[in-house]
């Protein structure tokens, strides 16, 4: 019974082995998250410095705007903000887009009014595209209605689609 022996120890040493292995992985995936839980909080703590700096400098400028020492980061900030309108203006432009007048949110130009808050939408025409389109206007065909009904006939025609009377 030596070889049956000998094979019982080296598969005990192979099982004690192997419990190792997966006691260390286990101890080591543990670590491992561990150190991630904590990198994420720190990234959310210095994240939420970083936003008490973007308050507290807003919060200055709103309360300073002729602050010495600061105009020309005051004037950086209202040139990007000149910038970013002209921008958002040619993007809503191409995406057939305006701005509310009520609350700022993007509305599509065919709508009536703004889903987000309510307000009647007015697209703005400019005062030379209004003038050129009065003098290039023809004056629209009077169109013709049905005796019977009252209904808009069609051009050229001499029966109504809606009740069949004949117009002339």
């Amino acid at each position: 019974m030596g070889f049956m022996d000998s094979l019982k120890g080296l598969a005990d040493k192979v099982g004690d082995t192997v419990e190792k292995g997966v006691k260390t992985g286990s101890d080591g995936y543990k670590k491992m998250t561990e150190k991630a839980r904590i990198k994420k909080e720190i990234t959310q703590a210095e994240s939420a410095i970083q936003d008490a700096y973007v308050e507290i400098g807003k919060k200055f400028a709103a309360e300073n705007p002729e602050a010495e020492g600061f105009m020309d980061f005051f004037t950086a900030i209202a040139d990007s903000k000149a910038k970013i309108e002209a921008l958002n203006a040619e993007l809503f432009d191409l995406e057939d887009k305006i701005t509310c007048k009520g609350c700022g949110a993007s509305v599509d130009k065919n709508a009536k009014f703004c889903a987000k808050c309510g307000t009647k939408v007015e697209i703005e025409v400019p005062a030379e595209t209004v003038a050129e389109e009065a003098e290039t206007a023809e004056a629209p065909a009077e169109k013709k209605v049905c005796s019977n009904c009252g209904a808009e006939l069609a051009e050229g025609a001499k029966f109504c689609e809606k009740c069949g009377t004949e117009n002339e």
